[in-house]
């Protein structure tokens, strides 16, 4: 009867309702209920003592639990999620101990909070002290690339205010514990099984992807009694700087490509959409994806477009760095910049990218040739770094440049492909996108997102929206507002609204909703007449009975005085009949230049405005344009446009 009823309440919130959520301590979602959890493999033991529920997504489950038992249902569904999620939120965490520790712990030794990472399997071994330095929130995240093994009789002892809610060993795969082990922590095990000898003694849980899990006869295990206190930053939308926002639709993608297939093998987490305007997108169904696909249709097609005018964008952007060798990373720190090469590239080791305490710091590297990331290569971002304001560019201005990403690679930032193939290797891990203007794109066993998702999913309390992301953004002259959705329930409609003040609101308008989805959907609107100076905006969703719920607030600069407004027509066009108009309060110049698909700059001309006034500047017919598609960029000021032109 009591899982009955939780299934019941599961069901009837469609799985997973996160509201305006962006930041927060630490959560297993539905798993808080779990002592043992795999997403493929089967449950048992024998003769051991569980309490705490149970369940496998893929398998079977033998022998009796004090806890519920869920077997492929709708719970065990959702827990793969939330699952994957505290995968991301754990690796997320900023690495104290960066494989300065030996593989093997214990052996008496006593070791302070922080996150461990060890670039090989590893092991405890003898008395292992975890000593939290009399902090209750202390926390103890210890990372294994490869198996974990736990020898018999040993111990992981906790003083000083450490808690096993606040100790998680994580392995890439197996984690075995011997005969007569008494382990304090969550054990992960992110593709592998798990197991406890006869008499092993953990205060903890146990999870994996995918794998069996097994306890001996006179095992004992028990979930912590405590709730984790690690704080996590998750659901903040990463807002790039103004002069690499450039990727339009595009930003709704992870895994994106012109032309060719995208595929993806084992056991991957993909959050956000997959899609290819002119190939088959594969393996992506059975596995944990939130997302759409999206494959030679409208919206692929545009998608298309916006990249190749963000590809375009990228390359027009001013080299600072030149003299950079070719090979990045080796442990180097590095300052913004765009860093271009004539040559192929490579990454190998670790990089980290230093903003200066700039949030808008950009990096853009730009390689001739192929771009090769090494395994286990990583980069690390600091100091105001984000992963939005980061590209890496294989092919950058020549016909062709594939992208390799070795195994288990850490990388952050969009990377691009011009022409080539951009590929994964197993167990890589992108905070960002993968993208080809015209090649493969795969990926293997890998955590793939442009957002850290919050987890916030219950069983019993339902509320009205998974919102994924709401940004405001200057363009054109006027705000542009963009927001998505994961899951929708009984949504009536939005409402976006605006403050000079950032505390009295009112509406410029509203937006009608789809009432229940479990899809991403996206939405956006526009406000034309912006008021001049800072303006703050938010967005209200309002259910059909009336209940509301507000978004964070976000803030726009516009300053009206300096607005021009730019068009080219007319459009498509013959290459040659080409005219500029510009319209703006002040007699100023403007630079209008042109960017063919290879990013090379082919035409300028520079404008000088009339006062009130509205004129066409035709094209020099000596520059007659080849047919194709072209990025123009007007800028006068700190003001920008940017404009597509086809000649046919």
């Amino acid at each position: 009867m009591k899982k009955n009823l939780k299934q019941s309440i599961l069901l009837v919130s469609l799985l997973l309702f996160q509201t305006f959520v962006f930041g927060q301590a630490l959560n297993l979602g539905v798993l808080s209920s779990f002592e043992g959890y795999t997403g493929a493999g089967n449950v048992s033991h024998a003769g051991a003592v569980w309490t705490g529920d149970v369940g496998t997504n893929a398998g079977t489950t033998t022998g009796t639990y004090t806890g519920n038992v869920y077997n492929g249902d709708a719970i065990t569904a959702q827990s793969r999620f939330d699952l994957m999620r505290l995968y991301i939120n754990l690796n997320e965490l900023f690495v104290t101990y960066p494989g300065t520790h030996a593989a093997a712990f214990g052996g008496g030794e006593t070791i302070p909070p922080g996150v461990y990472s060890i670039p090989s399997a590893g092991s405890i071994g003898g008395t292992l002290t975890l000593d939290g330095g009399g902090n209750p929130n202390a926390f103890f995240v210890i990372k294994f690339l490869g198996a974990m093994t736990v020898g018999v009789s040993s111990t992981v002892a906790l003083i000083n205010g450490a808690q096993s809610c606040n100790v998680f060993w994580i392995a890439e795969e197996s984690i075995s514990l011997a005969a007569s082990t008494n382990i304090k922590g969550t054990l992960f095990a992110h593709l592998g099984a798990v197991g406890l000898g006869a008499g092993a003694i953990l205060e903890g849980r146990m999870l994996t992807m995918s794998g069996a899990i097994t306890t001996g006869v006179g095992s004992k295990v028990s979930a912590p009694s405590c709730a984790s206190s690690i704080e996590i930053a998750c659901g903040n939308e990463c807002v790039s700087a103004p002069e690499v926002d450039v990727l339009g639709s595009v930003s709704n993608f992870v895994l994106f490509t012109g032309l060719g297939a995208v595929a993806n093998t084992g056991i991957s987490g993909v959050f956000g959409d997959v899609g290819s305007d002119n190939g088959i997108i594969s393996g992506f169904t059975s596995q944990i994806h939130v997302g759409n696909e999206y494959a030679a249709d409208a919206v692929a097609g545009q998608t298309k477009i916006d990249l190749d005018l963000g590809y375009l964008a990228l390359m027009a952007l001013p080299n600072t760095v030149t003299a950079h060798p070719a090979t990045f990373g080796l442990g180097e720190i590095i300052s913004p910049g765009v860093y271009s090469s004539a040559a192929a590239g490579s990454l190998v080791g670790t990089i980290t990218l230093d903003g200066g305490g700039d949030s808008n710091a950009v990096f853009v590297f730009k390689f001739g040739g192929a771009f090769t990331v090494g395994a286990v290569a990583k980069v690390i971002l600091t100091n105001g770094t984000k992963y939005c304001n980061v590209f890496w560019i294989g092919g950058a201005g020549v016909a062709s440049g594939s992208v390799s990403i070795g195994a288990s690679a850490i990388m952050k930032g969009t990377i691009i492909s011009h022409g080539g193939s951009c590929l994964a290797g197993a167990g890589v891990f992108i905070e960002g996108r993968m993208l080809s203007t015209a090649g493969a794109v795969s990926t293997n066993t890998s955590i793939i997102y442009a957002s850290s998702t919050c987890i916030t999913s219950t069983l019993a309390v339902v509320l009205p929206i998974e919102l994924l992301n709401f940004t405001a953004v200057v363009e054109d002259g006027s705000i542009h507002f963009n927001w998505a959705t994961a899951t929708e329930i009984e949504n009536d409609y939005f409402t976006v609204e605006r403050s000079a003040d950032a505390i009295n609101f009112t509406s410029i308008g509203a937006v009608k909703a789809a009432g229940n989805s479990t899809q991403i959907l996206y939405y956006s609107t526009v406000d034309d007449t912006p008021l001049n100076g800072k303006s703050y905006y938010r967005l209200k969703q309002t259910d059909y009975d009336g209940e509301t719920s507000i978004s964070k607030t976000e803030a726009v600069e516009y300053n009206n005085m300096n607005d021009f407004y730019f068009e080219i027509y007319p459009n498509p066009n013959d290459g040659l009949n080409l005219n500029y108009r510009l319209k703006n309060n002040n007699n100023r110049e403007v630079l209008a230049v042109f960017y063919n698909v290879l990013g090379k700059e082919i035409y300028s001309k520079v404008i000088v405005t009339s006062e009130d006034s509205e004129h066409g500047y035709p094209i020099d017919p000596s520059k007659k344009l080849k047919p194709g598609v072209y990025l123009i960029i007007a800028t006068s000021g700190n003001e920008i446009y940017k404009k597509r032109l086809i000649v046919k």
